[in-house]
């Protein structure tokens, strides 16, 4: 429910703005949501998958 908030109090200051610029203190940066998901290491193991798919 917390995130949910969240997000809709960005999308209302888009709708309302025309942009996120008002909340973006609010909003992590692309690389800190990168590092909570581990993205990077979750983009290797793709990669490795299909990377090995393709010499089969």
């Amino acid at each position: 429910r917390a995130m949910n908030k969240a997000a809709l109090n960005v999308y209302q200051s888009i709708l309302d703005n025309g942009d996120q610029k008002a909340v973006i203190e609010t909003m992590q940066t692309r690389a800190e949501l990168y590092d909570f998901l581990n993205y990077h290491s979750f983009e290797q193991k793709l990669d490795a998958l299909f990377t090995d798919g393709k010499n089969k």
